[in-house]
């Protein structure tokens, strides 16, 4: 390495951020004091290795071209489009950073630096304000985007699934006669018997007044959908008590399947939604409909 390359080096090790210092071939070339406490690797051990052992593996190969691409044409710049990102500490545990990169062109030489700092507290705000955004206040289950969120990742991932849209039935008397804080009262009973219905990879959501959607990942077949949504059904139409009212609430329920009945969230949201009209017209409590 260029005698220029140590002097900043001893500039860089005075600085609270992990600093290395990458050659063309992707080499580490230096690495200042601070990765020890942020990556657990000595200086020494990181300089001479590749930068992939930085890298969480499913990453490295995008990184590579990223990286590649950065080092020919890249102005300095924070990296990826994303807030964080991960980098590996010597234990091989996935750490959030931030990090930004610069091109540095010394004696006729490029080096590519990159000033990574630990993310941790960032990753923690982040994830609770994500939880939050896809939290229903009222109940505490998941909202639509919560729901959304479920159900790209398993059409990406070409996941079978199964959904049940419920309605509600006799809902609204709640509300006109015993007034919102009932009905408030009465919406927060359906999510726990949803949710104490279902498994811990399945999802239920409300997505809109007295409509509640569950998702049931592998569900594949009409039989075991059609199972899934009975139980449901009577764990609702258990008898329940609020102060000194006693009631029961009911709901309708229409069914779809990815991807027997459409490839898309929205398709399959308007399917099981149309279903449980169906169902309701019908004077049923499940209604799947014929395979398209």
């Amino acid at each position: 390495m260029k005698d220029t390359v140590l002097v900043l080096g001893d500039l860089f090790n005075v600085l609270p951020d992990a600093i290395v210092v990458v050659d063309g071939a992707g080499m580490i070339v230096f690495a200042n004091a601070a990765v020890s406490g942020l990556l657990d690797y000595s200086a020494d051990e990181l300089t001479g290795q590749s930068l992939n052992c930085l890298i969480p593996e499913n990453y490295r190969m995008a990184h590579e071209a990223h990286f590649a691409k950065f080092y020919d044409h890249g102005k300095p710049t924070s990296m990826g489009a994303r807030p964080l990102l991960s980098a590996l500490r010597k234990s091989g545990k996935e750490i959030p950073v931030s990090i930004s990169i610069a091109n540095l062109d010394l004696d006729g030489e490029r080096y590519s630096v990159a000033v990574m700092r630990d993310s941790g507290r960032l990753h923690l705000e982040i994830t609770q304000a994500t939880v939050q955004a896809e939290t229903d206040v009222l109940t505490g289950i998941g909202n639509r985007l919560r729901l959304s969120h479920a159900m790209q990742a398993a059409l990406a991932d070409s996941q079978p699934f199964g959904l049940l849209f419920l309605d509600l039935r006799k809902f609204k008397p709640f509300n006109d006669n015993h007034g919102h804080e009932v009905g408030d009262k009465v919406l927060q009973i359906v999510a726990r018997r949803l949710q104490a219905q279902i498994r811990h990879q399945d999802l239920a959501a409300r997505i809109g007044g007295d409509e509640f959607v569950v998702m049931l990942a592998g569900i594949a077949s009409v039989e075991l959908l059609e199972q899934r949504a009975v139980g449901i059904g009577r764990s609702l139409n258990q008898p329940f008590r609020i102060g000194e009212l006693s009631s029961s609430v009911e709901a309708n329920i229409g069914g779809a399947l990815y991807p027997r009945d459409s490839e898309t969230e929205d398709g399959l949201l308007k399917i099981a939604d149309q279903n449980m009209y169906q169902a309701k017209k019908a004077g049923h409590d499940f209604y799947l409909g014929r395979k398209a």
